[in-house]
């Protein structure tokens, strides 16, 4: 597509249309509606899901407990109706996923099953990436190394040397050789390699399919975060045979903040009954859950990493929002995202070249809807953001960077030109730059 049009005929000729009238798009203290382009954080909520959790309540109300066991869509088995739905999103069976807890809570408990150290296979290596993944990776080495100080002050290793941490160039870009040298160094002493599937500053996506054929050469297990790449990529999980993955539903899902998160398993381990896990009732078997067995009888699925039955009300949510996604051509909405992103790159480098640095990967295979963009002119980014909300944008800034995130869901490309527009604005009010936007 040609990005010389402007962007109203852009609109008018693009065959995905967006759905913005489904969501509420945050408005200002004015009551004006605001440009959201900050689904890399929060998505915009689905209209729907008010009727949605509202229903819960109302089972709730008028079961009472039995609305675990009646009603219309009973509790009990009601996770199976995501089950399905995530299947699609990240290509997995359907004994592979399941919705419950937190992503970081997650990730704690998929490491007890995939992180079990030796004295000659021990290391993690890691993208410097998140800060939660960080504390949750140190945390789980620290617990490792406490226990064998219990039977021996001499341990095998410290945690610096466990973790290994791959950092990105000057320019914020990792690629694929750096990865492969690390591995030759370290991966016969790695027993898991973790990563980002999309690095949530610079919005690098990496191969993952690559990388984890890579790692498997070398005995390591590898998991992935998906919190950036769910609605937002294409996955197989499944048939790229990564090990495990979690991820989060409150970003490009859009199932509202803190919303249930999500956990992968590939089914090769699902069946083993002896792979080590922390249990809890609702992983049990289903057929006997409630029997109050004094064994734990583990589900031969990935809901056998599941501890307590699942919150009802953002269960619903993320339900609803899924729904959604059953009804759109996940194809064409990636398709459309890379049109969106390149028209916003477009922009940038013909109006805001010498003051504007895109950190994010120039190739659309590399990057999803975010751009990460490194501005000269910015100092106090406190500053910039309340800059970008009097002008009616909702975008994340952090780390001295402007992230960016149009969706083709609820985002066109009218959006993507007003939102370049007042960059070129706030920009001119610092350096008395002509306030002319060239479409």
């Amino acid at each position: 597509m040609s990005y010389d049009l402007e962007a109203p005929q852009l609109d008018t000729m693009d065959p995905f249309k967006p759905l913005t009238h489904l969501f509420d798009i945050p408005v200002n203290v004015a009551g004006q509606t605001m440009l959201y382009l900050n689904g890399n954080s929060l998505g915009p909520k689905l209209k729907r899901i008010n009727e949605a959790v509202f229903q819960q309540c109302e089972t709730w109300g008028r079961l009472g407990v039995r609305g675990h066991f009646e009603g219309q869509n009973p509790w009990m088995h009601f996770h199976q109706r995501v089950t399905e739905q995530l299947t699609r999103l990240v290509g997995a069976q359907s004994d592979e996923v399941i919705a419950m807890g937190t992503l970081t809570g997650n990730l704690h408990l998929a490491f007890i099953s995939f992180y079990q150290p030796t004295k000659t296979r021990y290391k993690i290596i890691r993208l410097a990436g998140f800060p939660s993944d960080t504390y949750a990776l140190e945390s789980q080495v620290r617990q490792r190394l406490e226990t064998l100080r219990a039977f021996s002050a001499e341990t095998p290793f410290t945690v610096a040397e466990a973790i290994i941490e791959i950092k990105p160039d000057e320019a914020g870009y990792i690629s694929f050789n750096r990865i492969a040298e690390t591995l030759a160094q370290h991966g016969q002493q790695t027993a898991v390699l973790w990563f980002e599937a999309v690095h949530y500053l610079t919005g690098q996506f990496f191969d993952i399919e690559a990388i984890t054929q890579l790692a498997h050469q070398y005995g390591c297990k590898v998991g992935f975060d998906l919190a950036h790449a769910i609605g937002n990529l294409s996955l197989q999980l499944h048939d790229w045979r990564v090990d495990f993955a979690v991820w989060c539903h409150y970003k490009y899902i859009s199932a509202g903040p803190g919303a249930i998160a999500g956990l992968y398993i590939h089914n090769q381990y699902v069946h083993d009954r002896n792979i080590l896990r922390l249990a809890g009732w609702w992983g049990n078997k289903a057929s006997t859950r409630f029997a109050m067995l004094p064994d734990f009888d583990p589900s031969l699925s990935a809901e056998a990493w599941q501890l307590s039955n699942a919150e009802m009300f953002s269960l619903a949510a993320l339900h609803e929002t899924l729904s959604l996604f059953d009804d759109v051509d996940l194809v064409a909405l990636r398709e459309k995202n890379k049109r969106l992103v390149a028209y916003l790159d477009y922009l940038l480098e013909k109006n805001l070249t010498e003051n504007v640095e895109v950190i994010t990967p120039k190739n659309p295979e590399e990057r999803g809807c975010q751009l990460s963009l490194r501005v000269i002119a910015f100092q106090s980014m406190e500053q910039v953001e309340q800059l970008f909300l009097d002008k009616g944008i909702v975008c994340d800034v952090r780390d001295k960077l402007v992230r960016v995130a149009p969706m083709g869901l609820y985002n066109s490309y009218q959006d993507v030109f007003y939102f370049v527009q007042q960059l070129r604005q706030i920009i001119a009010e610092i350096f008395s730059l002509e306030n002319r936007m060239t479409p």
